[in-house]
Formats: structure tokens, sequence, C-alpha cells
């Protein structure tokens, strides 16, 4: 019998759609054991009534076990999936407003710049010692993690572990292809893709439905820029005018990891400004999805409203509870594995040769063939070099955040956010390296405490 854990599991939205995965999966629920796992007995409580309910929506008994204790969740699994929330809203708020003072505007801030590789040190300071529990408790399992800075915590997770197997899980690949099988007017069961480069930053070299290429219809889109779709999808649409490719996650995203969009107030306006509502949850996430500033705060507060209000109207039987599959890879990955039944996944793996032309221990988002053999990343050949080359602007910062997290140096850190290309592109260096310690100051309670010895500050 397979033992999944899942760490986070007061992460209500995702966890929702694990427990949903699990159950429509005939053999794995009968063969397997879900032990969710949080450090909020409050939120714990609002994951089991999760399963409680699905469980008796679709009359089908689940073995799922609830558990503040990560040693019980950890023993003898055989995967762990780690979905987990590191601080509070007001750390992201922080991450958002002090770089913001300095000129470096950002929508969600989880993945790079300023806030992304401050948000990385945050959710490491809880990811390491989750993996090394999983050293001791289950050596040799799989450790699915969805927490970002996904390719930032990938490196640092990798390199640190021993036995464990690290994968880096993501819906952005999927999200996109049903996009843009929506913006070419195909069914998305007819699409086929390759996808290919880093996690927020990977291009569909190949877009086709019934051996037809698709890319002419999307260059139409483009160049029609009264169109619906080109006003919901300004920044990827106009990537993909100078780089020849579309690129994953949403425009918002995008606008954050480049220096084209964002530096200036007549940019901003032009390209993301919100033109189309985005409805998810009750929620209104156009404004994140287009790119305007400071998005994701204004989100996540709604949206944590939102949820206990959703759970409230179940549980007083007025609503019904959605009952459609997801399109996460975690419990497909698991079936895949267990069942022997080949499965295509685009993960985050350490590149060991797999892009020749992306630096060698850097974070790639690479197909992989999943079976009961394990996971066999795809090796990319020819990679166009200059999606290569707009690739490795991420890739600077992720690897450096990454070394500076494993050795607690503050001075790597102000290095790898000197090398964001957004920062770079409005800030002096002592304005980064003033940004960068006040950043430290305000999250001090919420990072390794190895940060603020005196050799953490030391200039090599």
């Amino acid at each position: 019998m397979a033992k999944i854990a899942l760490i986070g599991a007061g992460s209500v939205g995702f966890t929702r759609n694990f427990l949903k995965d699990f159950l429509y999966d005939e053999k794995l629920r009968e063969q397997s054991e879900i032990f969710l796992m949080d450090i909020s007995a409050e939120r714990l409580h609002l994951a089991s009534e999760y399963a409680r309910i699905y469980s008796d929506a679709l009359n089908i008994p689940i073995r799922c076990h609830a558990t503040t204790d990560l040693r019980e969740a950890l023993s003898g699994a055989n995967y762990v999936v780690t979905v987990i929330r590191s601080g509070e809203l007001k750390h992201q708020v922080a991450e958002y407003e002090i770089p913001m003072k300095y000129g470096v505007d950002q929508v969600v801030a989880d993945s790079l710049g300023p806030g992304g590789v401050f948000r990385g040190l945050r959710a490491l300071k809880a990811l390491f010692p989750i993996l090394d529990a999983m050293e001791n408790y289950c050596p040799g399992a799989y450790l699915f993690n969805y927490v970002n800075p996904m390719s930032l915590n990938t490196i640092a997770l990798a390199k640190r572990a021993r036995t464990i197997k690290v994968f880096g899980l993501c819906h952005g690949v999927q999200g996109t292809a049903k996009r843009l099988a929506r913006y070419a007017g195909v069914a998305f069961e007819k699409l086929h893709f390759l996808c290919v480069g880093v996690n927020h930053q990977a291009f569909m070299l190949k877009l086709e439905a019934d051996g037809l290429d698709l890319y002419p219809r999307l260059r139409a889109l483009m160049n029609d820029r009264e169109c619906k779709e080109y006003k919901a999808d300004k920044v990827r649409f106009e990537l993909m005018r100078a780089f020849d490719y579309f690129p994953t996650e949403s425009s918002g995203h995008a606008s954050e990891y480049v220096p084209y969009f964002r530096k200036r107030k007549d940019l901003l306006e032009k390209y993301c400004r919100c033109d189309c509502p985005h409805l998810a949850d009750g929620i209104d996430y156009g404004g994140m999805v287009a790119g305007e500033s400071g998005a994701a705060i204004r989100a996540n507060r709604q949206l944590q409203a939102e949820y206990g209000k959703q759970l409230r109207e179940l549980q007083e039987g007025k609503s019904k509870p959605d009952l459609s599959p997801s399109a996460e890879y975690a419990m497909r990955l698991v079936s895949a594995i267990e069942n022997n039944v080949p499965f295509s996944a685009n993960l985050n793996v350490l590149n060991h040769g797999l892009i020749a032309n992306l630096p060698p221990g850097s974070a790639v988002e690479v197909p992989c063939l999943v079976s009961g053999a394990g996971i066999l990343p795809g090796r990319i050949l020819d990679y166009p070099e200059h999606l290569a080359a707009l690739n490795r602007n991420m890739i600077n910062v992720q690897t450096v955040a990454a070394e500076g997290a494993l050795c607690c140096d503050r001075h790597k850190i102000m290095q790898a956010i000197a090398l964001d290309p957004l920062t770079g592109a409005v800030c002096s260096l002592p304005e980064i390296q003033a940004m960068t310690d006040e950043l430290f100051d305000a999250l001090h309670d919420e990072l390794d405490p190895s940060f603020f010895s005196s050799s953490a500050n030391t200039k090599k």
C-alpha cells in the first residue's frame, strides 16, 4: 500500500483538488492511504471537512488521516507533496511594498525579483526541515514540491537532498495549453505541444492539432490588438512577437521576469492594464493575470474570505461541491508510478545535460516520462538560443539565490537580486543593497537566524 503525505494541507484550494483526484482513481484509492498534515489544527480541520464532503458526495470511502505531527505524516511515506504557505499575508505585503519604494513594481512577487528571492528564503526555512525529516523517516521517497519560487526551491532542495527524489510541480504548462486551445479554436484533447524552458518561462516550441500548426492562428490574434485574446494576454503576445514563441504562465507573471514592461508608468498602462476580467472561485484575478501592480495581494485577501464562505455553504447544504477532476499533476504522477500506466508531464528538475545551452545545475522545466520505472526527464535537442538567453536571465537569479539560501550568505542574496532583469532596469547597486537590507530587517523573524550572524554579511 502506497502512503501519500500532503504537507501544508491547510492550503484548502489545492487540497480540494488533491482529494478529488485521489478519489477518482479507483485502483489508487483502494491500494493507498493519504495523510493530511498541517501545523494549524484549525486549517487541518477544514481540510478534513473537505475529505468528508467529497467522500460523501461521490459515495466513495477514503483512507484519509489528519495530523499535526510531521513525523507521523512522513514515516514510511512513498510520496510527499508540499503545498505549504510560509508566513502570513503581511510578509507578502512587505515583499511587495519595500521594493516598490525603490521603483521595483511587482505583481505577484513569488518567483523572481526581490519579492521572489525573499519568498524563497522564507519557504526554504520550512522546506529544509521537511526534506531532512524525509531523509530520516522515508528515505528514497519522492518529494513533489508545489511551493514557489519553484526554480529556486527545486535547485536548493535537490542540492541538499541525499536520497530523496526532488521534482517541482506547477500547473502553468497545463493552464497555458488549455488557454491556447481556446485561442486557436480547437478542443484541448486534440492539442499536441512541446513545452520547454524554465518554470514560468517555458515556451511552446510545438503547437499542433490534427497535424496542423496552430501558430498562424496565434499570430493573427497577436496582430489584432483590438481582439479580446490580445487584450487578455498583451505581455505574452508581445513576447511572442519579439521571441517567436508563446511563453507559459500569465502575462502578469511574465511581465515581472523581463525588463521591458514594468519600468515606466506608460509601459504599465499600455501592457499591464486589465481589460478582461478573469474569475475563478468567485475571485477577480484579472488584475493579477494582466499584470497590475500588487494585484496578487488584493486577490489573496479576497481568496481567504471566499474559501471560508464556500466551506460554510457546503456544510449547510446551500451549495454542492465541484466534483470535476483537476489538471494538477501530483496524483497523476503517483498513479502512473503505482499502476505502471505511462504518463507525460512537464516537471521541474535539475539540468544535468537535459538542455545543453542552459547552465548545469539550474532548474529546467521539461517533458518527463512517468511509469512504473519512475520518472525519466526528457533531453531537449536544439533549444533555440535566443530563448535560452532569455531563460538565463532568470536562471542567474535562481542559482545565486539558491547558493545564498544553502549557505545563509546575505551578500549572495544581494547579488541575486542585483541580477534580476527588472531590478537592474530601475535600481542602482547602492539602492539594491539598501533594499536588500531593508527586506532582511522587515522579515527578520521569518528567515533562518544564520542570515543575521556576522559571517552572513561578509563580502567575498
